[in-house]
């Protein structure tokens, strides 16, 4: 049963929990904008690209900003879509997403929008016809379809949490 108070997250050194990673010009960032509005209501910090980074104009590396929202945070939402399959930039943050799960234990919470989990994770229909579109050979689609096999995977480990902060996040609303 949920409880009405919401969860407590350790401090963070940049000031964010939960790194959202999504395809910014898809059709699956009005849920991202959801999620990131529910949080923030709760006092649940985010850090996502169109928050944060201002790069274009001051110079700044993007890739290096991202790289520290993303270490930094406790928590990652990854908005997995046939938008975000076919951007090698979002499958390369989904292997860094996953290293960080596995070196720090950042909790990883896929969200399938408009695409079928066993999809993801066997690279099979829409999501092995996007890897075989990418213009890169051997190593980093290997890393690539290992990283969609993993998120894929989660999703049923993962399916009762969010569940969870789903309903806990409807009920506070």
């Amino acid at each position: 049963m949920a409880s009405s108070s919401s969860p407590s997250l350790p401090p963070s050194t940049y000031g964010h929990h939960v790194y959202i990673s999504f395809r910014r010009d898809d059709e699956s960032r009005y849920v991202t904008d959801m999620i990131d509005r529910s949080l923030d209501i709760r006092g649940v910090h985010t850090f996502r690209d169109t928050d944060h980074l201002v790069t274009s104009q001051t110079g700044t590396n993007i890739q290096k900003e991202l790289r520290e929202g993303m270490q930094d945070s406790t928590i990652s939402v990854v908005m997995l879509s046939k938008g975000y399959l076919a951007s090698s930039w979002c499958l390369e943050e989904l292997v860094r997403i996953l290293d960080c799960r596995e070196r720090k234990g950042m909790v990883v919470l896929p969200i399938f929008y408009g695409v079928d989990p066993s999809d993801i994770r066997k690279a099979r229909g829409y999501a092995a016809e996007e890897l075989r579109k990418q213009k890169v050979g051997g190593l980093w689609w290997r890393r690539w379809k290992n990283a969609l096999e993993v998120a894929g995977g989660a999703f049923a480990k993962t399916l009762g949490n969010w569940e969870y902060m789903t309903l806990e996040i409807s009920l506070e609303a």
